[in-house]
């Protein structure tokens, strides 16, 4: 029973704890990003959570293992954050879309939100920035099937005018499996190289990318 409760609990807090405003780019926007430069953000590599019966038992001394093995994963299989990719992928739909003219490589930020100090990071560098950043990612066994797991993911997107420091379009996505039909085990999963992990990963970016081109850019 406790296992159920916990994993209900991580699949909550990622699919539905975040602050986000979420604001589709208005037509007054479209025009004046044209023909202008956009760089996009990057940030420090956020944890990985790696959760498993064993370590859900022990609370917040589980959680904090949790993490340690899900960066040592992150880290060992050199797996990048999927939020760089979301970001470039949306940079890119901006050019194709509204001419805009990408800068790169993208801005080094911080993990704050804080908008002033997003824009002062960019500085000069573009007069629009794609800022994306992974709220929440893991890896889990499912609430009816201990043995078998699924990857979830949520991210959270602003595209910000540099020189008025103003949040023109905000957006959020989210990729939780429901079904274990298929699942793989949490050997499978980690397997040559995290290869099923890398692809649950990259199908989670994919997702967000149309989710967000469809309603944060409305392209």
């Amino acid at each position: 029973m406790r296992l159920l409760v916990v994993a209900s609990i991580i699949v909550l807090s990622i699919a539905g704890c975040v602050s986000v405003n979420k604001k589709a780019l208005d037509s007054k926007s479209m025009a004046s990003i044209r023909n202008q430069t956009v760089t996009y953000t990057t940030r420090k590599m956020p944890d990985f959570a790696a959760m498993t019966p064993g370590k859900a038992m022990f609370g917040l001394l589980g959680a904090a293992a949790m993490v340690g093995v899900g960066n040592k994963i992150i880290a060992g299989n050199e797996i990048p954050d999927p939020a760089d990719a979301i970001a470039a992928a949306l940079l890119a739909e901006l050019q194709h879309a509204h001419e805009a003219r990408p800068v790169t490589p993208p801005v080094t930020v911080m993990r704050s939100d804080d908008v002033k100090q997003t824009v002062a990071r960019v500085g000069e560098v573009a007069r629009y920035v794609v800022d994306a950043q992974t709220v929440n990612w893991a890896l889990t066994y499912f609430p009816l099937n201990f043995t078998h797991y699924r990857v979830l993911y949520t991210a959270k997107v602003r595209l910000i005018d540099v020189q008025t420091r103003a949040v023109v379009a905000e957006g959020f996505c989210k990729r939780v499996p429901e079904s274990d039909a298929g699942a793989p085990t949490y050997d499978e999963l980690l397997a040559n190289q995290a290869a099923l992990l890398k692809g649950e990963l990259e199908a989670a970016t994919r997702e967000c990318v149309a989710t967000l081109k469809r309603e944060m850019l409305v392209l």
